[in-house]
C-alpha cells in the first residue's frame, strides 16, 4: 500500500503546478472593457481637470466622445497606446484624453463615449464632477496648511479576519519631491501586509473650498485578529517641499526644504462572527472560491487516494484551517496537510491561496459519490455561505485488506482423549544403539561452521559489489525503459478511450523520465527546475519547448477533463518523439 500511496505524488505535483498557474490563467481570461476616468472628483471654478476614456485588450475604431456642454475643452482628444507584459500575461490599452474647464458651479454629469471594438459597439460609463467656488484672496500660508497627510481606511467597521485597506493619502497644493515615514504605528490587533502595486495616480479633490492634488503614498492591508475597538495611532512623516527661486537666467535654482507632518489616528470597530456557523466552516471570512480534485475514480480497499482542495479569496488565508471532509464511515480520512499557502496582490488588494491535501483509504467496496464542502462568512451579505465541488464518482473494489489487522482464527480443538490404551502384546528383541558419531546430527553440526563461513564470505562479496554500483547512473540508464513502460500503458488507455488514465500515464512517463534521467528528487520537481536542468544539458530549445508543452497539456487535461481523441493521439506521438529526441541528443553529448 505504501508503494501505491507514493504514486499519488505525480498528480499532486501536477495539481500544485496548475494551482500555481491559476492566478495568471484567470488574468489571461479577462475580457476587454471600455471605461471612463477623471483625475478629479471636485474641481474649483476656472480650474481644469482631465478625463480619459480607456479601451483595454482590444483594437478600437470610430471613437465618439460625449458632449461636453458644461465644460470648455482646453485640449484633446490626445491618444496613446501602451502594452504591458506581467507574469506572461499581455495587456494592451488605448486611451483618449481631454482637458476640460468648467463653465459654472454645480454638479454635472459627463455622458458616455462610444467606440467600435471586436466587431461590436461599446459605451463607457458616465462621470459626475462637482464644481465649487474657490477661496478668494487666501495667503500662501505655511506647509501645514498647504500639505497634510491622512490615514484613511476602506471601512471603519469590519469582522474578524476581514480585509481592510489602509491608505497614507497626501493632500498638497505645492510640489513634493519625496517623503519618509519616520514613525509608523504597530497595528496592534491586526495582521498587516504592505502592498506594492496599487493605483497611485494623482487626483484633484476640493477640501473646504480649496483644491488639492491627492496621491496615495502607501497602502497597507489589515486583517483584524480580535473583536473590539482597535486604534491605529498617528504616524510621523517627513516630506520634501520644492521651492522655486525668484532668480532668472539660463540656469535656475531649485531648493527643497523638509516639513514634518503628523497624521491623524483612527478607530476601527471589529465585530465577532455571528453564531450558527455550518459544520464545514473553518475560519474563512471574505469572498472565496473553492475547487477540489480527486486523483482517481477507481480504487480497491487496499488503495489510498488523495483529495486536493484549492481555497482562494480576499480574507485572512492564514486563519483558514483545513475544512472537515465529511465522508461516510466507509472511508478512513488521515490528518490533512497544507501543501501550499500563498499571498497574491491583485487589483489593489491581497488575495490568499491555500492548497490542502487529504489522504483517504476506502474500507468497504461499492460505488460512492464524493462532494467536498466549504463554507465562509461573507461580510457583504452578512451571512454564512456554503459551497461544494463535484460530485466525483468513485468505484471501490474489494482488495486483499492487508491494512486490516485480522484476529487469528478459532483456536485449535483440544484432543478429546488424553489416556491411550494399554498395549497387550509386545516382543523382546536385542536393541542395537547407534553411536553419536554415526548420527546425522553429528555431521550436521560439524558442517555448520563451514557453511556459515561460506555464507558470510559470499554475502560480503555481494554487498561490496552492490556498494560499488552508481545508483544515480543506474537510474539514468533505466529512465528510458521505465518511460517506455508508462507510454505502453498510455497506448492501451488511448485505444480504450480512457482520457484521464491516458494523460496520467503520459505524465508519469514524462515526469518519471526527467526524475530518473536528471536525478531530480520529487520534492524539487517543479517546472522551473526541469527546464533549468534540460537547458544545462545543452539540449536544443525546440526539444525543451515541446517537452514543457507536453507537461502543460497533461496538467490541463487532468484538471479540466479533456477527452478529445485527436489531442490524445497527438500528445502520445509527441511524447514518444520528444523522449527519443532527448535520448539521442544526450547520446551525442
Amino acid at each position: 500500500m505504501v508503494r501505491k500511496v507514493l504514486r499519488l505524488n505525480n498528480l499532486y505535483k501536477i495539481f500544485l503546478l496548475f494551482a500555481g498557474l491559476l492566478p495568471g490563467f484567470v488574468q489571461a481570461q479577462d475580457s476587454f472593457s471600455f471605461e471612463a476616468t477623471a483625475d478629479a472628483k471636485q474641481v474649483v471654478l476656472n480650474n481644469y481637470f482631465e478625463v480619459v476614456f480607456t479601451l483595454k485588450n482590444a483594437n478600437g475604431t470610430d471613437f465618439t466622445p460625449p458632449a461636453f456642454d458644461d465644460f470648455t475643452v482646453l485640449a484633446g482628444p490626445s491618444t496613446s497606446v501602451s502594452t504591458q507584459i506581467f507574469n506572461g500575461v499581455v495587456s494592451r490599452e488605448m486611451s483618449y484624453s481631454f482637458t476640460l474647464q468648467p463653465k459654472k458651479v454645480g454638479k454635472f454629469t459627463i455622458g458616455s463615449a462610444s467606440i467600435r471594438a471586436n466587431g461590436k459597439k461599446m459605451t463607457s460609463n458616465s462621470i459626475t464632477i462637482e464644481v465649487v467656488k474657490g477661496q478668494s484672496g487666501e495667503p500662501a500660508g505655511e506647509s501645514g496648511k498647504n500639505v497634510f497627510i491622512r490615514i484613511e481606511v476602506s471601512k471603519p467597521d469590519a469582522f474578524i479576519g476581514e480585509q481592510i485597506l489602509l491608505d497614507y493619502k497626501l493632500y498638497t497644493t505645492v510640489s513634493i519631491d519625496g517623503y519618509d515615514i519616520q514613525e509608523e504605528p504597530e497595528y496592534r490587533g491586526f495582521y498587516a501586509q504592505e502592498l506594492a502595486r496599487f493605483n497611485s495616480s494623482p487626483v484633484r479633490e476640493v477640501i473646504n473650498g480649496k483644491q488639492y492634488t491627492t496621491k496615495i503614498l502607501r497602502r497597507i492591508t489589515l486583517f483584524p485578529q480580535q473583536a473590539g475597538k482597535l486604534t491605529i495611532s498617528p504616524s510621523r512623516i517627513q516630506v520634501a517641499i520644492v521651492e522655486e527661486s525668484d532668480r532668472t537666467g539660463f540656469f535656475f535654482n531649485r531648493s527643497v526644504r523638509p516639513a514634518y507632518i503628523t497624521t491623524n489616528s483612527l478607530d476601527i470597530n471589529v465585530k465577532a462572527l455571528p453564531p450558527g456557523a455550518p459544520e464545514s466552516f473553518s475560519g474563512a471570512v471574505g469572498d472565496y472560491d473553492f475547487q477540489a480534485i480527486v486523483n482517481r475514480n477507481q480504487a480497491t480497499t487496499d488503495d489510498a487516494f488523495s483529495i486536493n482542495i484549492l481555497i482562494s479569496g480576499n480574507g485572512d488565508i492564514k486563519r483558514v484551517q483545513a475544512p472537515s471532509l465529511l465522508l461516510s464511515d466507509s472511508f478512513e480520512v488521515y490528518t490533512p496537510k497544507v501543501v501550499e499557502e500563498q499571498l497574491i496582490e491583485k487589483q489593489g488588494e491581497i488575495m490568499g491561496k491555500k492548497v490542502i491535501e487529504y489522504l483517504v483509504l476506502p474500507r468497504f467496496p461499492g460505488e460512492y459519490s464524493i462532494s467536498p464542502d466549504f463554507s465562509y462568512f461573507s461580510p457583504t451579505e452578512n451571512r454564512y455561505v456554503s459551497t461544494s465541488s463535484g460530485p466525483f464518482g468513485l468505484v471501490v473494489r474489494q482488495g486483499s485488506d492487508r491494512h486490516i489487522n485480522r484476529k487469528s482464527a478459532s483456536p485449535e480443538k483440544a484432543p478429546t482423549e488424553d489416556i491411550l490404551f494399554i498395549k497387550t502384546k509386545t516382543s523382546l528383541e536385542p536393541r542395537h544403539e547407534k553411536t553419536f558419531v554415526s548420527n546425522t546430527v553429528y555431521w550436521g553440526l560439524t558442517a555448520l561452521p563451514v557453511f556459515a563461513f561460506l555464507g558470510v564470505f559470499f554475502f560480503r562479496q555481494i554487498k561490496e559489489r552492490k556498494s560499488n554500483v552508481d545508483h544515480t547512473l543506474l537510474k539514468s540508464r533505466q529512465a528510458n525503459r521505465e518511460a517506455q513502460k508508462n507510454l505502453a500503458a498510455a497506448h492501451g488507455f488511448l485505444k480504450a478511450g480512457n482520457s484521464r488514465a491516458f494523460y496520467d500515464e503520459v505524465s508519469k512517463a514524462s515526469l518519471g523520465y526527467v526524475c530518473n534521467k536528471l536525478n531530480i528528487p520529487l520534492s524539487q520537481l517543479t517546472k522551473e527546475n526541469v527546464q533549468t536542468k534540460l537547458q544545462s544539458m545543452k539540449l536544443s530549445s525546440p526539444l525543451i519547448t515541446d517537452f514543457m508543452r507536453i507537461l502543460q497539456a497533461c496538467e490541463m487535461a487532468l484538471f479540466a477533463g479533456m477527452d478529445n481523441p485527436g489531442d490524445m493521439k497527438n500528445t502520445y506521438d509527441k511524447a514518444i518523439q520528444v523522449i527519443s529526441g532527448i535520448e539521442a541528443e544526450i547520446g551525442k553529448n
